[in-house]
């Protein structure tokens, strides 16, 4: 398991190696932009997954489940040419859902 500052991200995948620069990636597009909506939770009580697989056209597939006290969980997935561009669609899609839950 990553432990990124905050968050504890689980990352796994197929047909990519997980790099010193993605998990900072990662940390840059989605637990830092993510954890401003998530300052009441203690950090254990924020648990995700995040699942990176290249396809054969080598795009890139992300599917990122949160876990979120009092809701099952909150989860999106995207598809994009390149990594970076993914992380920002995935981080806007979650930011929407997270908004939600925090409204409920």
């Amino acid at each position: 398991m990553l432990s990124l500052i905050t968050m504890n991200i689980q990352i796994t995948g197929d047909n990519f190696e997980l790099t010193d620069a993605v998990k900072k990636l990662v940390d840059e597009k989605i637990n830092q932009k993510l954890e401003k909506f998530l300052t009441t939770f203690a950090p254990e009580m924020k648990t995700a997954t995040l699942r990176i697989e290249y396809d054969k056209l080598k795009n890139v597939h992300l599917r990122f489940d949160i876990y979120l006290p009092g809701k099952e969980k909150i989860f999106s997935e995207t598809t994009h040419k390149f990594l970076e561009s993914a992380l920002i669609d995935l981080e806007d899609q979650l930011e929407r859902q997270i908004k939600k839950y925090r409204d409920l």
